[in-house]
């Protein structure tokens, strides 16, 4: 499908692969662009041709971009400039705001997002040219929920009912079941939709850091804090902030992000006195609540604070009547970003509807545009996802479900001879014990890729080191299969 709009688009940005990247997504949409590596590059292409829309980054090696779009602005105000953040600098979203930046994205960010924020540029910009005078939407773009199935329905019903009110959010699933669109449906529908939506992975930050990004820091509040810097508390002001993988933060951090849930303030680092705010917060986790609330390094009061409306995600396997509805969708997507018609007949839905899908929705989107990509003949079958489709996982939940339907648990006499991907202890033992063994027995399943074995576990990689440091595993320089050897694993 052919773009309706002809745009002539500027990227500027200082990273090579992330530039040829974006220019080729602009490309694809039948758009023509131009790669700009610092601002004053920038300065001199628009001065050589006319521009229909700009893609600029706010860090231009040791410049700022906010630079950039004020000269921009000064020279070219009928130029709709779209500002991309990195994912750490999500505060300076407001800033470009300020600077009258059309829109603001962070990075990184789905491609189906860029392009719809980039036609609604070129569309504000024809209706300009023309004489018209079309607002632009200060709406950010959203991805479609889709799903009919019961345990979706219950969800948007939840949404429906919550989304008007200031209660603090928690949204349980494991990863890929679209706890952040949940997120952004909550905000788009309440009365903060024209305020920011700021989401923040709270699990690639480090302690430091993650509450200098939320609180700010003054001046000299720590080696390298040259100026004050407001946090994104501040800068959402009005809006909703989502706290994804808030199981993953450290204790003392919870302490305080607590008494900003209590007091509606926040205390920016090195700062005498706090300061109020005005945010909805929405906390996502892949974990259980019932584990978070048997859980040694996640406090309790927290929990309940959070959890004041509780959202529980469905796995993908538990609704698998909504596939054929997501596999359309999907096809529908990519299909318009390829220019390609590709359709998927009704034995390759039902053998889709029967995979596992471990990664969830996140996973069945990848697979199905990695075929339609590779597709030469327009119709999908099972073996355009072979090459997709990962090795059989372990449902440990159906494990659990076996051991609670036996009459008893029995010790194992003798030495037992041990699968790959189970583990086995002499009764008793200890809870510490089964927990460590458990966790060796992971490991030694995937090899000791930890990433892996802690989303297998339930758990954040982070939470897996500190259980690894409280139970004596040494993760990092563990020799997996002979710690199971030692430990009957």
């Amino acid at each position: 499908m052919s773009a309706t709009l002809q745009g002539r688009v500027l990227i500027v940005d200082d990273d090579p692969d992330f530039s040829t990247v974006t220019r080729e997504l602009v490309e694809i949409e039948g758009y023509s662009a131009r790669l700009a590596m610092s601002g004053a590059e920038a300065m001199q292409l628009c001065h050589k041709q006319p521009f229909d829309a700009v893609l600029l980054d706010l860090k231009l090696g040791s410049a700022s971009g906010l630079d950039v779009l004020r000269d921009l602005r000064s020279q070219w105000p009928d130029l709709p400039v779209i500002v991309v953040t990195a994912h750490g600098s999500l505060e300076s979203a407001a800033a470009a705001e300020r600077e009258k930046a059309f829109d603001y994205i962070g990075k990184p960010f789905p491609s189906a997002d860029l392009i719809a924020v980039l036609r609604r540029a070129l569309e504000w910009r024809a209706g300009r040219n023309s004489g018209k005078s079309e607002p632009r939407s200060a709406q950010p773009p959203t991805t479609a929920i889709v799903g009919k199935s019961p345990a979706m329905v219950a969800i948007y019903r939840m949404i429906a009912r919550v989304a008007a009110t200031d209660s603090t959010v928690l949204i349980s699933g494991e990863s890929g079941t679209g706890k952040e669109l949940i997120a952004r449906a909550l905000h788009d529908n309440s009365l903060r939709a024209g305020r920011p939506f700021v989401p923040v992975n709270c699990g690639a930050f480090t302690e430091t850091l993650l509450e200098s990004e939320l609180f700010g820091h003054v001046r000299g509040a720590f080696t390298g804090a040259a100026g004050n810097h407001r946090g994104i508390f501040e800068t959402a002001s009005g809006g909703t902030i989502f706290l994804d993988e808030i199981s993953e933060t450290s204790p003392a951090f919870q302490v305080k992000l607590l008494r900003v849930l209590q007091e509606q303030e926040v205390r920016p680092v090195g700062a005498p006195e706090a300061r109020l705010v005005d945010v909805r917060i929405v906390a996502a986790t892949n974990r259980r609540v019932r584990d978070l609330l048997n859980s040694e390094d996640f406090r309790q009061d927290l929990l309940y604070r959070l959890s004041v409306i509780h959202i529980e995600l469905p796995p993908l396997r538990e609704r698998r009547e909504d596939i054929p509805l997501l596999v359309e969708h999907f096809l529908q997507r990519s299909g318009a970003k390829l220019n390609r018609e590709v359709t998927a007949p009704p034995e390759t839905i039902a053998w889709l509807s029967s995979m596992a899908w471990p990664g969830n929705v996140r996973e069945l989107e990848n697979a199905v545009e990695r075929a339609v990509t590779l597709n030469a003949g327009g119709r999908l079958l099972p073996e355009d996802f072979t090459q997709f489709t990962p090795t059989p996982f372990i449902s440990l939940p159906a494990l659990s479900e076996q051991v609670m339907e036996a009459d008893e648990v029995r010790p194992l006499a003798g030495t037992a001879q041990t699968a790959v991907n189970s583990w086995v202890c002499e009764l008793p033992c200890s809870l510490t014990e089964v927990e460590r063994k458990h966790i060796l027995a992971m490991l030694r399943y995937t090899g000791g890729n930890k990433l892996r074995a802690a989303k297998l576990l339930g758990i954040g990689r982070f939470s897996l080191y500190r259980k690894a440091e409280r139970l004596g595993i040494d993760l990092d320089s563990l020799s997996v299969e002979s710690e199971g050897m030692r430990d009957g694993v």
